[in-house]
């Protein structure tokens, strides 16, 4: 689901673990992923959301010792000091987003964190793919036009049930505007594929990438 392209961009692979500063998410979920970041590359990762019953399940389900979850009810990061952490991903957390001064000061309160030259690795899907019917995933309804804003449902079909996400519909030039206007540099976008095995000729993910 396009977790491999922003492991990349945080040079997870090619960081020495041992004197590296932690990793944040922002907007963790349930925490599957803090655990593979922590278990392949041996990286320290601040997981955070605003759902406590996310961090629960995290809690339960996906501890490890380099991992830290904490619930930010109010979506703040004042418990983290200026320039302490060597990088951020934050996965389908813009998207959930209403309105766009939101995701601004979201970005904002990340970069205060991150230490100068850091990462801030956005994923998102695309944009330019909504209403396309992906294996597992579409994104709004086939044939209707969204403005920047609307509401959008995400339907996910997995093994076990179908779920439906209330999402807002975002033009890229929205998702790299919320990182400039935070104060991130050198802002670059990456349209990520569907995995091998859906043959969907469209783009299934955004990834925007911003250097703090």
């Amino acid at each position: 689901m396009g977790y491999s392209a922003v492991f990349r961009s945080l040079a997870l692979a090619t960081t020495d673990s041992d004197n590296a500063l932690p990793i944040l998410d922002y907007g963790c979920g349930p925490g599957f992923v803090d655990r593979h970041v922590a278990e392949k590359y041996g990286r320290r990762v601040i997981a955070v959301d605003i759902s406590s019953s996310m961090i629960d399940l995290a809690r339960s389900q996906h501890s490890h010792p380099l991992v830290t979850y904490r619930h930010v009810p109010d979506s703040q990061l004042d418990f983290l000091g200026d320039n302490e952490i060597g990088g951020c991903m934050s996965c389908f957390v813009l998207m959930q987003m209403a309105d766009s001064d939101t995701q601004v000061e979201i970005c904002r309160r990340i970069r205060r964190t991150l230490a100068p030259g850091a990462t801030l690795a956005v994923l998102n899907t695309h944009p330019d793919s909504v209403g396309t019917q992906f294996a597992t995933l579409r994104n709004g309804e086939p044939d209707r036009v969204y403005q920047p804003g609307d509401p959008m449902t995400t339907v996910l079909t997995t093994d076990k049930s179908v779920l439906r996400l209330q999402d807002y519909y975002w033009h890229v030039t929205d998702y790299v505007h919320a990182l400039e206007a935070a104060g991130f540099h050198e802002v670059t976008v990456e349209h990520l594929p569907p995995p091998p095995t859906d043959p969907t000729p469209h783009p299934q993910f955004l990834l925007v990438r911003g250097t703090a």
